[in-house]
This record gives structure tokens, C-alpha cells and sequence, in this order.
């Protein structure tokens, strides 16, 4: 019996003694040290990220699919990540400064929507890869060309185009005008207007209030042009009297020409140039406000285009910086596009966010730069977005001439008319006015809008504090 008992001890020992030792062997040879078991892709391929800050999202092409985690070392990754650090806290600066200003209004709601979808980083980036589209049709600015320019990168800065010292030049033939817009834009109210000579501006003859109601302004503006068409034929036809036998009035209107001018057809021809042009002054001030809202948007990515950075002035001619500003033929935005503009250059989808400040104006720039490749001029390129390319390009081969002012004195268009004419020229006069403005109001103190105008418009690229 003890030896019976002694044996199966034995045994039982022995066969535990081998179970231990596979176990061991098992355990010591397929152990996974606590380790998730992963997907063979694992490792292979960047994680998408949501950056609240930018709302960034890396581009998955930077990384090759056959690139293993651990090829990167930590030292790479730390110069990595500062790099990229960098460039979001640039764009930062440049775009999203501005939601840590107190005294700024909240952004409309179409830039808001716009920040949450898609970054503001991710937005200037998009802007290089943006393909060029064809079949232009007609736009707002009578656009009739049937193709744009084969751009592929239509917002990224050209190092051929040398825009020169002043990109937007003041020409001779179109000072009184300059002058004239500045008046509109700083003197005269909506209920207030000027009654000119449409072809030249430096002729005002008079300054007017405007009654309230429509019906009684529509009278009184047609019998002050009747007044005033009076007194410039009497002057036609007492240019053989002394003078000192004319009126008062008559004298003071006829100081507004030069001598040579004081000619029966010249004074027949004013007589038809007899034009009313009613004030902007409150709303060019409504237009400065508001542009300090949308600049923290729109001159980033101006500025990113590599076009001139005045252009984000332009605005105040086209919308006076409303981005909900319509037109009756279809023209909306801070840019005022036309909704085959849009389609064309920014898709079907985006014809109904023209309202969207960063939008408008990627699709402005693309406009302007395929325009000025075309025509190498401002002055001719910022008459073009209102007038159309087509026409400009034709007024060039009517002319002989890429200056404005032979085209302006020289080409003959029913469709090239005092706006298109005087287009440049307000851009001029807002620039001036606006930036006047701008600094006032810089100067005035150190609140929010102070450091928005600062840090764009009056920045050492954007202008100057004097």
C-alpha cells in the first residue's frame, strides 16, 4: 500500500512538473506584455485631428501609406511639431486675433457658420489648390469671356507680377474726379446731392437738400435741372454781351469754364451733361464701421492672393462693407458678384454664400488676378470688374492704348458709361477717405478696433501711421 501510494505521488509530481514546464514555455513565448492586439494598418496612416482652435486638419497627403510610426523618431516629431506650431500661430495672428478683442462686434453670422465648417487655416490652404474653371459667362462687371485664365494656383502670390511702387497711380485725367468722389463720400448725406456735369466733374453747380418724399424730390430735382439748363443758355446766348450785363448767377456758373471753353456748342453740350449725384457721407462712415468687423477676414487672405493689398479698400465702392448689400441685376456680397461669376469660380454650391465675407472675396481675388493677367494695368483691371474684360480688352484694341485716360476720352461703348467710367476714380477717392478714417480712429485709443485697423490696413504693408 505505501508503495502503491508512493508511485502515484511519483507520477502525480511528474506530470505536474511537465505541465508547469509547457506552461512556461507557452507563456514565455507568446506572451503580449499587455499590449492591445493592433489592425495590420496600424501605425501606417496619420490620425485626423480636430484642432479647436483653427479647426485644422492635416493634409493626409503629406504622409506616404507605406511609412511606418516607427521610423519617426522623437526628435523629428518635436521639430515637427514646433514647425507646424509656428505656421498655425501665424495664421492665427493673421485671422483669428480678432475673437480676443472685446470692443469688436461679433462677426455676421455667414463668417461664423463659415469658421465652425471650415477653418480659417484650412481655408487660406484650400485657396492654392483651387482648380481653374472654364465657360466665364457674364457677370455683374458685363463679363463676356469664355474662358478664365489657365491659373491652377489663381490666389497664390506670382513673383512676375511687379505691381511697381503705386499700383493704382493717380492719372491726370481723372483728378477732378478723385476729388469730386471724396466730396460725395465726406460732404454730402443721402438728402443732400450735387447737380455736376457728367463729364466733367470739376463743373459743380450747385449743392442741393433733396425734400423727403419721392414724389416731391423727382419734381424738385427736374426743376433744378431746368433752372440750371436755363441759365447755361442764357450764357450761350449773351457770350457777345459785357458780362456785366449778365446775372449774378450766370457769372458764377460761367467762372466754372475755362475761356476757351465758353462756346455756344460747349454750353449746349452742358445743358445735356446736367446730372444729380446723391451723397454717401453717412453711409461710407456705416462702411468703415463695419469693414473693422470683416478685415480680421478679408485682408488675410487679400494678402495671401500676392495681389495688392489695397484691394481690400474695394469694398467700400462696391457694398460700402455690407455683405448682405444686393443690386437689382443680381449682384451680391461685399464684392458685389453675380451668380455666374460665382458658379464659375467657386462651384454651383457657393452661388448662395456670396454673402460669406472669406468666400467673396477668395472669388474676388481669382476675378482680379485672371483679369489683370490679361490686361497688366490697375487702372484698366479695376475698370474691367465693372465694366467686364471683354470690354476692356476691346477698348485696348480701339484705342491703340492701355491708359485709362485715352480709353476714357477715346472709346466709344453704350455699355461704357459714367460707372465704368468713374469706377476707378471712386476707388481712388475711398481709398483716400477710408484711410483717413482708419487712422483717426487708430489713433483715438487702444481699444479693439484700434489694434484690428493696426494690424491690417494700417500695418507697415497696408499703410502707415503718420
Amino acid at each position: 500500500m505505501f508503495l502503491k501510494n508512493l508511485q502515484m505521488t511519483r507520477q502525480t509530481l511528474t506530470l505536474s512538473l511537465l505541465f508547469l514546464s509547457q506552461a512556461y514555455y507557452v507563456l514565455e513565448s507568446r506572451s503580449l506584455d499587455l499590449k492591445v492586439d493592433l489592425p495590420p494598418e496600424a501605425g501606417m496612416k496619420p490620425v485626423l485631428y480636430y484642432n479647436p482652435i483653427v479647426n485644422h486638419v492635416p493634409d493626409t497627403n503629406s504622409f506616404k501609406s507605406s511609412q511606418k510610426k516607427e521610423e519617426l523618431d522623437s526628435k523629428n516629431q518635436k521639430k515637427n511639431a514646433q514647425k507646424i506650431l509656428k505656421q498655425e500661430q501665424e495664421i492665427i495672428e493673421d485671422i483669428s486675433y480678432a475673437n480676443k478683442l472685446g470692443d469688436i462686434p461679433p462677426p455676421p453670422q455667414s463668417l461664423s457658420n463659415s469658421k465652425n465648417k471650415v477653418g480659417a487655416n484650412k481655408q487660406i490652404q484650400n485657396v492654392e489648390t483651387q482648380n481653374s474653371k472654364s465657360n466665364l459667362s457674364k457677370t455683374r462687371q458685363m463679363r463676356d469671356d469664355n474662358s478664365i485664365l489657365e491659373q491652377p494656383n489663381l490666389l497664390t502670390s506670382s513673383p512676375s507680377m511687379d505691381y511697381g511702387k503705386d499700383p493704382f497711380p493717380m492719372l491726370p485725367c481723372i483728378e477732378n474726379n478723385v476729388k469730386f468722389w471724396g466730396r460725395v463720400y465726406t460732404e454730402i448725406d443721402l438728402n443732400e446731392a450735387f447737380l455736376h456735369d457728367k463729364n466733367n466733374l470739376a463743373k459743380v453747380y450747385a449743392s442741393v437738400t433733396l425734400p423727403q418724399n419721392k414724389t416731391q424730390r423727382s419734381e424738385f430735382m427736374d426743376k433744378e435741372r431746368k433752372k440750371y439748363a436755363k441759365i447755361l443758355d442764357n450764357i450761350s446766348n449773351k457770350l457777345k454781351v459785357p458780362q456785366n450785363k449778365w446775372t449774378k448767377e450766370e457769372r458764377r456758373i460761367a467762372k466754372l469754364f475755362k475761356k476757351t471753353e465758353l462756346t455756344y456748342h460747349n454750353l449746349q453740350d452742358a445743358i445735356t451733361n446736367l446730372r444729380f449725384q446723391t451723397g454717401l457721407k453717412s453711409q461710407f462712415d456705416a462702411g468703415v464701421q463695419r469693414s473693422i468687423n470683416y478685415l480680421p477676414s478679408v485682408y488675410p487672405i487679400v494678402k495671401q492672393s500676392g495681389l495688392p493689398i489695397e484691394l481690400a479698400l474695394l469694398p467700400h465702392v462696391e457694398s460700402s462693407y455690407n455683405s448682405k448689400a444686393g443690386s437689382k441685376v443680381g449682384a451680391m456680397g461685399l464684392w458685389q458678384i453675380m451668380p455666374a461669376t460665382m458658379r464659375m469660380f467657386e462651384g454651383a454650391d457657393a452661388v448662395n454664400k456670396r454673402t460669406d465675407p472669406a468666400l467673396s472675396t477668395r472669388a474676388a481675388m481669382k476675378i482680379l488676378k485672371s483679369d489683370y493677367a490679361k490686361i497688366q494695368n490697375w487702372p484698366l483691371t479695376l475698370t474691367a470688374y465693372n465694366h467686364g474684360v471683354n470690354g476692356m480688352l476691346r477698348a485696348i484694341d480701339e484705342t491703340g492704348s492701355r491708359d485709362l485716360c485715352k480709353v476714357i476720352d477715346h472709346y466709344s461703348s453704350p455699355s461704357f458709361r459714367f460707372a465704368s467710367s468713374n469706377f476707378y476714380a471712386q476707388f481712388l477717392a475711398a481709398r483716400k477717405v477710408a484711410m483717413h478714417k482708419y487712422t483717426v480712429l487708430a489713433k483715438k485709443g487702444k481699444g479693439g478696433s484700434s489694434l484690428v485697423l493696426r494690424r491690417t490696413v494700417l500695418s507697415a504693408k497696408g499703410g502707415s501711421l503718420k
